[in-house]
């Protein structure tokens, strides 16, 4: 069982929860006591089985009873009326809304900063149910939930979890009271979060139960994860799988939010068009800082520069090494990025082999130093340092986890829209 001693959540329900109630409609309490039921089985095999082998051996016989005590100790325990209640009297108060009739979906978002000071980061949990008596279940219908976090460290909580107050209680006024503190509530954020649920129905249809997705200040998903992970995947490496939708950005604004001034390229050069194209992508995806930053060490796999090497950050020594490198360029053909390949507006050159858009497949990948590594076609061109924007050494590893994970997400999107020849 999770200890909420320590969560006091800043906007509860008000309403008044009914433990019977939640035994008999709490799917997820109701899932958890089953595991519990069935672990008290597999404890009663085990010892049958610790029966019969101690006739033979000792040692399997001590395994059985150790995978015994294991199985009892998972089986252990009631929840308490009091237990029940608190999920929907002392959770955080968060709005949920219905985006599947079949089977019966709900999504819900809830802030998962844990630390003042933290960049806010949203989630989005999924969670897919059987029933819900006393809603319309209706499509877009939404549904108050009241939520828990698991924290383990660092400045965010790991996950939370929803629970639709219809299971806590049937009083429907005290539901539509709790409904309209979360509308109150919800003309305090940046973005009208019901839009912004429905918005991530659409671009997440294939969404299983305890996904969650994980959105950056101005609601923009980056990562994806389970209910019971740690850690999560940049998003960008998962919507192929998931059948999410790229994002639609036409706005270029900085990480507040607010209309930020795009560096173009003012002098008349070849690929003029190009290179701001490129500029203006990276400014919108916030990588810019990647593709501007000055690489010492050029287009070499070393994990320590800050960022791709490009025509923007170092336009001298690009140019120079792309000229020893004797690959011959198409009319109205620009180099972009040179590391182990170099990536044009056309296409990529890899080990001086021209491949064209088609069949070219960009994933990022974060490593265990929190570095950023460019795979390219599932090989290696490129790694390099993440931009941490205070100082990494008094940042808890979780924060920076999080951060390089960000990023990596948002140099696949401007790859991606890269590729999609977009520029």
């Amino acid at each position: 069982m999770v200890d909420y001693s320590q969560f006091e959540a800043s906007t509860k329900s008000g309403v008044h929860a009914d433990p019977n109630r939640v035994r008999e409609k709490d799917e997820i309490i109701r899932r958890v006591v089953k595991k519990r039921k069935n672990s008290a089985v597999y404890c009663i095999i085990c010892l049958c089985l610790a029966g019969i082998a101690i006739i033979r051996s000792f040692i399997p016989a001590v395994f059985f009873i150790l995978l015994a005590l294991f199985f009892l100790w998972r089986s252990w325990g009631r929840f308490s009326d009091e237990y029940l209640a608190e999920i929907y009297e002392e959770g955080l108060l968060v709005p949920g809304m219905i985006v599947k009739t079949q089977p019966l979906t709900i999504l819900a978002i809830a802030n998962i900063v844990a630390q003042e000071g933290a960049d806010t980061v949203n989630g989005c949990y999924c969670l897919v149910v059987d029933e819900l008596d006393g809603a319309k279940k209706e499509l877009y219908e939404k549904v108050p939930c009241s939520c828990f976090f698991r924290y383990e460290g660092g400045p965010y909580h790991s996950a939370f979890q929803p629970h639709p107050l219809y299971w806590g209680t049937a009083d429907r006024q005290g539901i539509e009271a709790a409904l309209r503190q979360v509308e109150e509530d919800n003309k305090e954020n940046s973005r009208d979060e019901w839009e912004v649920l429905r918005e991530m129905a659409e671009r997440f249809p294939a969404l299983e139960d305890e996904d969650i997705i994980l959105l950056d200040e101005n609601y923009i998903p980056f990562g994806k994860k389970k209910y019971i992970d740690s850690d999560y995947q940049p998003l960008s490496m998962e919507m192929g799988k998931d059948g999410g939708k790229p994002s639609q950005r036409q706005e270029v604004s900085g990480e507040s939010g607010e209309e930020m001034e795009i560096p173009y390229l003012s002098q008349d050069i070849p690929g003029k068009d190009a290179y701001n194209k490129m500029i203006e992508s990276a400014c919108r995806h916030h990588v810019y800082e990647y593709i501007s930053s000055h690489c010492e060490y050029g287009h070499v796999l070393y994990p320590e520069h800050p960022g791709l090497f490009t025509y923007i950050g170092d336009s001298l020594n690009f140019l120079e090494e792309f000229n020893q490198s004797k690959i011959v360029l198409g009319e109205g053909e620009y180099p972009l990025i040179y590391e182990k390949c170099l990536i044009t507006n056309k296409g990529c050159y890899h080990k001086k082999k021209f491949l064209p858009w088609n069949e070219v497949d960009f994933s990022m990948k974060v490593n265990s130093i929190n570095g950023l590594e460019l795979y390219l076609n599932g090989n290696k061109v490129a790694e390099f340092a993440c931009h941490f924007g205070d100082d990494p050494k008094a940042m808890p590893d979780q924060q920076k986890k999080m951060v390089a994970q960000k990023d990596a997400g948002r140099l696949a999107d401007f790859l991606n829209e890269m590729k999609n020849a977009i520029i």
